[in-house]
């Protein structure tokens, strides 16, 4: 006998309710194994991690080793802070760059633990944390202990920490790879020269082409108190070669001047070398020389060697380490007379201010 209509409905009706019904509940438990799970690993097993800002103050010491490469150990950079300085003591000793490692300490103070991403010491190869593929970044008080982490891979979770003498890895935010990563040259302090342009009083460069001599000139007509606001005069002569004597400058532009110690006011290093010599770098013999003598009878004294690529290796008098500079700064130095020359007038624009005069 065939089943009636209001029947087959009637069961379709049944069917669809116990479908819903098991659909309901098994959201329900995906919910709560969903919640189970983050309150799991995004709090329950946390392990208690900060910086304070006192904490931070007290550090004196930060060693961070970068992962290993296919050419062998990661390079490695050492700061230690003795009295109120830092500086940088591996690779190489010398004053460090204060901004870069304030700003690694401010960095430190931000990182927070987000998750536990792995429990298991098997898997830190894998995100990236272990001794030979993480960045380790030691921070010391004294013989104490700040932070002692690994920094791994980075991704949708964030990024992958490990922290010394407690197992799993973890994700943490806030982190800034490129203030951990920075090399030897981008940790050291790279200022070469610094001065006053308004105290300099005169300027001597030899360089191959000759020599040069820019003395500022005395404005007998400047009232009291104009200085700052008026335009420096510079009296400028050269010698080609090695002999005879110092004379005028065809064409000078005084405005030139101004533009070299601009140059040469605040001048940075490009790099610092590690491994070469004064032969290497041409500094043996250089081929050029500027003094920059202050009105209080101070000395500025920079030499310059060979190219390097688009720089110029230099060094500073009392300080035998070599450094490159940019080749726009170097050129200042090195350069033949016409580069503080105006550009020579064409015949045609001669023959018009003549007309002009007529």
């Amino acid at each position: 006998m065939a089943m009636s209509t209001d029947k087959r409905l009637a069961i379709a009706v049944v069917i669809l309710v116990a479908l819903g019904s098991a659909l309901y509940l098994q959201k329900r438990t995906q919910k709560h194994e969903e919640a189970s799970y983050t309150l799991q690993s995004g709090s329950g097993q946390l392990p208690n991690f900060g910086v304070s800002e006192a904490e931070a103050k007290a550090i004196d010491q930060i060693t961070i080793q970068q992962a290993a490469t296919d050419a062998g150990v990661g390079a490695k950079v050492v700061l230690k802070k003795t009295g109120e300085e830092w500086r940088l003591v591996e690779p190489v000793n010398a004053k460090a760059n204060v901004s870069n490692v304030d700003g690694l300490l401010d960095n430190l103070k931000q990182l927070a633990l987000t998750e536990v991403v792995s429990d298991s010491a098997d898997t830190y190869a894998q995100y990236g944390v272990s001794d030979t593929t993480g960045l380790h970044a030691v921070f010391n008080k004294g013989s104490d202990v700040v932070a002692d982490l690994y920094f791994g891979h980075g991704g949708s979770r964030g990024q992958m920490m490990r922290i010394a003498g407690k197992t799993g890895v973890f994700g943490v935010k806030s982190y800034s790879s490129y203030i951990y990563t920075r090399d030897a040259k981008q940790w050291r302090d790279m200022q070469l020269l610094k001065f006053d342009e308004k105290q300099v009083k005169s300027v001597e460069i030899t360089n191959e082409h000759g020599a040069f001599a820019f003395a500022k000139l005395v404005d007998k007509d400047k009232k009291e108190g104009e200085g700052a606001d008026k335009k420096t005069s510079w009296d400028g002569k050269f010698r080609k070669g090695k002999g005879g004597a110092l004379a005028a400058i065809a064409r000078f532009d005084s405005s030139k001047v101004d533009d070299m110690l601009r140059a040469y006011k605040e001048l940075n290093a490009v790099d610092f070398a590690q491994t070469k010599s004064p032969v290497d770098t041409g500094l043996e013999t250089p081929a050029a020389t500027l003094v920059v003598t202050l009105e209080d009878g101070a000395r500025k004294v920079l030499k310059l060697g060979k190219s390097d690529a688009s720089n110029r290796w230099v060094t500073t008098e009392g300080n035998p380490e070599s450094f490159t500079i940019s080749s726009y700064a170097a050129d200042w130095a090195t350069g033949d007379v016409d580069k503080y020359q105006k550009p020579e007038e064409k015949k045609d624009d001669k023959n018009k201010k003549d007309d002009k005069k007529k």
